[in-house]
């Protein structure tokens, strides 16, 4: 979403009022292992400010809390909003950009908005480019990179973000990480991909605080596993965005199917399409483009498949067994995405009830 494109702030259905004057309402859920989000009004003469609190985490796991808050509250009638997020520990690509989406319908409807961030937070907007964007209520110094902090949420498994008839994607829990150091030991799964993200894990560990970090707290990727539908079934690989800019509404693409059994059903081409469409309701994204070895010819066909063009060539630019490879450049840009999702009749699946 950009300021350009309107937004009606609708009340989902069954959606309680805004908080009466003084109060403090849980918006986010009421599971101990849930982080919470809190909203209270508090009334200064004739303009009432709405005060949002986000706790422990911004993320895809609070996300949806913090934009239901802010839509009921403006739809109330809110004069001003403050966003308090000082007590943030961690954050993700999806939770910045529902403070970004948020803060821009504020703008949209004229109700003037503030942020006030805690060091960490403040440290993932300049990671993701957003300091200039977003009304921060102070220009506090960020916070080095941290450990994500050992808090009952990062066990939580968390609701499917979307899903088709087969398969589900969700970030995955604690106790997952280590199918992560598995698939990066995969001779095959390095030889196609050739994932940077992989190599990280396969030397520092599932459970390095660099690494954790990069699957559950990262301001610029978002990774999801790929699960097919059906009881204790394992997930066969996972999918990311990463390098994402909010701002220029753009990311890059990495899918990882370590099975071959797996790579011909197509879990890859499915789980690929249906992150596309997250990205483009919950980033906002325009184009996503994706790198690809030349000798990788079931990568390439599976991009192009999914409308992904190619839009140039680094020549010799990957070294394999002695010899030297291309890499082919490809890229999908909103039209198109918009022609493939409505081919696979996804919904929306973003923050605000409906498409703007």
């Amino acid at each position: 979403m950009t300021p350009s494109q309107p937004v009606r702030p609708l009340r989902a259905p069954g959606a309680q009022p805004a908080a009466h004057a003084g109060a403090s309402t849980p918006v986010g859920g009421d599971a101990p292992a849930t982080p919470r989000v809190l909203s209270s009004l508090s009334a200064e003469g004739s303009a009432g400010t709405v005060e949002v609190r986000v706790r422990d985490a911004l993320t895809a796991r609070t996300a949806f809390a913090l934009t239901r808050a802010v839509r009921d509250h403006l739809t109330a009638g809110a004069r001003a909003l403050l966003l308090n997020l000082e007590a943030v520990k961690a954050t993700d690509a999806v939770g910045l950009s529902a403070l970004l989406q948020s803060t821009q319908l504020a703008a949209l409807l004229g109700v003037p908005a503030s942020i006030a961030a805690s060091a960490v937070l403040h440290r993932a907007l300049l990671d993701a480019g957003l300091l200039d964007e977003l009304p921060l209520r102070s220009e506090a110094g960020p916070e080095g990179p941290v450990p994500l902090p050992e808090t009952d949420w990062l066990a939580a498994a968390m609701p499917f973000l979307a899903s088709t008839g087969r398969l589900l994607l969700r970030q995955p829990t604690w106790d997952e990480l280590p199918h992560f150091a598995r698939w990066a030991n995969e001779p095959l799964l390095d030889q196609m991909v050739g994932s940077e993200f992989l190599y990280r894990c396969r030397h520092l560990g599932p459970y390095h605080p660099e690494f954790v970090a990069s699957v559950l707290g990262d301001a610029t990727a978002l990774t999801l596993l790929v699960q097919p539908r059906g009881a204790s079934v394992p997930p066969v690989g996972f999918v990311r965005l990463y390098n994402i800019r909010l701002l220029e509404q753009l990311a890059f693409l990495e899918t990882a199917v370590a099975d071959l059994h797996a790579l011909r059903k197509g879990w890859g081409i499915e789980a690929s399409r249906l992150l596309i469409a997250c990205g483009m309701d919950l980033l906002g994204l325009r184009r996503v483009e994706a790198k690809v070895y030349a000798y990788n010819l079931l990568s390439i066909n599976s991009l192009r498949r999914n409308g992904f063009r190619q839009e140039g060539v680094l020549r010799r630019a990957k070294t394999y067994e002695g010899q030297h490879w291309d890499i082919l450049v490809f890229a999908i840009l909103r039209e198109e995405m918009e022609e493939q999702r409505r081919r696979e009749q996804f919904p929306y699946l973003g923050f605000w009830g409906e498409r703007p």
